[in-house]
């Protein structure tokens, strides 16, 4: 019952071990092998992005699991963010579900990724 609960404020029950802080992604944008995933709409998109490179595919949209996993691959480490955390959680848990085994939930955010003060792109 708490986890209805939870699921219907929109908490995510995406385990912690899914998730990395922004400054561990701040950290990581330094190697270039990484891939970022935004999964905001198009018109959060259009107000700046944590890195210019991340592939983008829209969580609201039908065809959202299509989109993702046509940009990236299973062996691929992916960091996936959202404005404050909660779509890319469920992304992460759905992107797991389907074998993609190194996804991360970035915690809190483009809105984290602000509030730390850091490049917007």
């Amino acid at each position: 019952m708490l986890s209805s609960i939870l699921s219907f404020f929109g908490c995510s029950n995406s385990p912690k071990e899914n998730n990395v802080s922004v400054t561990e992604l701040h950290s990581l944008l330094a190697d270039e092998n990484i891939t970022v995933l935004d999964v905001r709409t198009p018109k959060e998109i259009a107000q700046g992005k944590i890195t210019t490179n991340a592939l983008e595919a829209d969580f609201f949209e039908d065809n959202f699991i299509e989109e993702a996993t046509s940009k990236i691959s299973k062996d691929q480490t992916i960091y996936v963010y959202c404005k404050g955390g909660r779509r890319s959680a469920k992304a992460v848990v759905k992107l797991r579900e389907l074998g993609y085994s190194k996804v991360y939930n970035v915690e809190g955010g483009i809105n984290a990724w602000k509030a730390k003060d850091y490049e917007i792109e």
